[in-house]
């Protein structure tokens, strides 16, 4: 899941993430571009604490830096951010990298690059960026890829976790859908049920 503050109301990022949790959500991306250096950092600090009382993983937005100093489990970069290989270079074998993908090509291009997952987006609409246009299913089956790919954007209800992994997603990241309910742990409860009927089908 991908936090965000500035779609919660009315209760604490804490408390979302927690309900999260118990609804089934396994990792957090922390996502706060506009936040500065000393205020990110203390974010991140109590997110990692946090993190790590659950007992699921954290990865930071395109900070390798915020990533180390925190001990977060890994990174996110994207096309803005520093090469993977450096990324690699500086996180060890042991963290992860993951990578934002809004292609099927440029999936297929983070092959044997030193990324061990990567989210395609946006699938669906997506009220976090309204103006793209939707990849629809289809994309994921034409980027399949010895990279797990998780399906991102619009991901909002259980008919469409089934649509995304019957189409070739190893998963799914949500950020609204979970971040604005009125229950996030109902909400992730029934992403996380849609994953479960997935698996056992795939049995």
């Amino acid at each position: 899941m991908i936090s965000n503050r500035m779609m919660v109301k009315n209760r604490s990022l804490a408390q979302v993430l927690q309900e999260a949790v118990e609804g089934g959500v396994d990792a957090f991306l922390l996502r706060e571009p506009d936040l500065s250096d000393s205020v990110l950092y203390t974010v991140a600090s109590h997110m990692r604490e946090l993190t790590l009382n659950l007992g699921v993983k954290l990865l930071v937005s395109k900070r390798v830096d915020l990533c180390l100093a925190v001990g977060a489990d890994g990174v996110h970069l994207n096309d803005e951010s520093i090469p993977v290989s450096k990324a690699r270079e500086l996180l060890g074998d042991q963290g992860l990298i993951g990578y934002s993908a809004h292609s099927p090509e440029e999936v297929r291009t983070l092959a044997g690059g030193g990324v061990d997952y990567c989210t395609l987006s946006p699938i669906f609409h997506t009220r976090s960026k309204p103006m793209a246009l939707p990849l629809t299913p289809r994309a994921l089956s034409e980027a399949r890829s010895e990279i797990p790919v998780f399906a991102l954007g619009g991901i909002d209800r259980e008919e469409r976790v089934r649509e995304v992994i019957e189409a070739g997603a190893r998963g799914i990241a949500v950020m609204s859908a979970v971040l604005t309910a009125a229950s996030p742990r109902e909400k992730a409860a029934e992403l996380a049920k849609g994953l479960a009927a997935c698996e056992e089908m795939g049995e």
